[in-house]
């Protein structure tokens, strides 16, 4: 992994329960599963089709789109799965300042930018592991086009498909997010709320060795570098497990899960998690019996008079860059929206003062970047 080192600090412990905390403990299920339960949307591949440090929004977006098919269901709303928009996230977050993209961040970064903006879901735009690091003319900012799109034949172009963004979508957001840590407050969350996301420390028999089983690391390796889902715990002769989900494929370990010994706090997993409250009201003006949204292939638009009661905000108006002189020079090859024309306009000497800028302040943006997340993820974060 990205910046990784073989370091074996001080383990430090978790607090000690209280004889209260457990005696609940003891009170709780034995065993709780979600996705033996059938809450368990498909498991993704953070490094597909190139490597990309993104196991943070994984992690992240796994729990909150089990947690969405938790609340739809108690709802009893029965349609289909809810896939998030990683690449919308990886595209966009960072112009933010929440995450680094592909050279880590937090699931916390995720959950924010979920509560501040909201994700689409996945049929926006297909992942392929990069990020914001590509819009290098905007200066890392998001441009419409990252974070949603379609191509088609439009009115306006019958016989060549256009490439477009779509501005009006229904968003995924959280209507909060907050920090636990514990065996107790673990298995409590889950049990209420649905899988958590938790950090863990990838030593060498996790990441190379592991196949199967209970896994217990016994070198005290406690540096925390990877994010991953926990959907449950169990036991098995004795022995108290976690079961959680990987984002390295569904050939990677069991189907892409694995477990781990439970109230040990073993390679630091019960030490930094993470959990969402989904807000699914814009899937509801959309999808109930009196919906006030309908659909087409430029986005939502209003079906009922109603709809001008529940506004729903274009994204250029909050997540992402308007289009722009600077946007449109980025995207000639891009976009078959663009005419030659347009560029033909643009002279040489402005276009080499435009990319020398733009490149002078990627630079100052990518050091604060740096500055500002050399703790998340991608390099180690000893215990305390």
């Amino acid at each position: 992994m990205k910046g990784r080192e073989h370091l074996h600090p001080k383990v430090h412990s978790l607090p000690t329960m209280s004889l209260d905390e457990a005696q609940e403990l003891e009170q709780l299920p034995k065993h709780l599963d979600w996705c033996e339960r059938g809450f368990c949307v498909p498991s993704w591949n953070q490094h597909i089709p190139q490597y990309c440090g993104s196991c943070f929004a994984h992690g992240a977006m796994s729990s909150a789109q089990d947690r969405i098919k938790i609340a739809n269901t108690r709802r009893k709303y029965t349609g289909a799965d809810v896939m998030l928009g990683r690449q919308s996230f990886l595209n966009c977050a960072p112009g933010h300042g929440l995450s680094a993209g592909c050279d880590g961040g937090e699931a916390s970064d995720v959950y924010e930018f979920m509560r501040l903006y909201g994700l689409p879901d996945e049929s926006c735009l297909p992942y392929n592991a990069t990020d914001h690091t590509k819009y290098q003319a905007t200066n890392g900012t998001c441009p419409p086009e990252g974070y949603c799109m379609n191509c088609m034949y439009t009115p306006e172009s019958k016989k060549v498909p256009q490439c477009f963004p779509v501005t009006k979508m229904v968003r995924y957001r959280a209507k909060s997010h907050g920090h636990l840590s514990g065996e107790l407050a673990m298995m409590k969350e889950i049990m209420e709320d649905g899988p958590i996301t938790c950090g863990i420390a990838c030593s060498e028999e996790f990441t190379y060795k592991y196949k199967a089983g209970i896994l217990e690391d016994k070198t005290g390796f406690m540096d925390i570098d990877h994010d991953v889902e926990i959907v449950g715990w169990g036991e098995e002769d004795g022995v108290k497990y976690w079961h959680i989900r990987n984002s390295w494929g569904t050939y990677w370990g069991m189907n892409g899960f694995f477990k781990i010994v439970r109230g040990k706090n073993n390679l630091g997993i019960e030490a930094d998690c993470a959990f969402m409250r989904p807000d699914i009201s814009d899937e509801e003006l959309v999808w109930e019996e009196k919906a006030v949204y309908g659909g087409s292939i430029f986005g939502i638009v209003p079906f009922k008079k109603s709809a001008k009661d529940h506004p729903i905000k274009d994204t250029s108006e909050d997540v992402t860059r308007p289009d722009g002189e600077v946007l449109a020079a980025h995207y000639t090859e891009s976009f078959a929206t663009e005419t030659e024309a347009h560029h033909q306009d643009r002279s040489f000497a402005t276009l080499a003062v435009t990319f020398f800028v733009s490149g002078c302040v990627c630079a100052a943006l990518a050091a604060v970047i740096v500055l500002k997340f050399r703790g998340h993820r991608y390099v180690y974060r000893t215990i305390a």
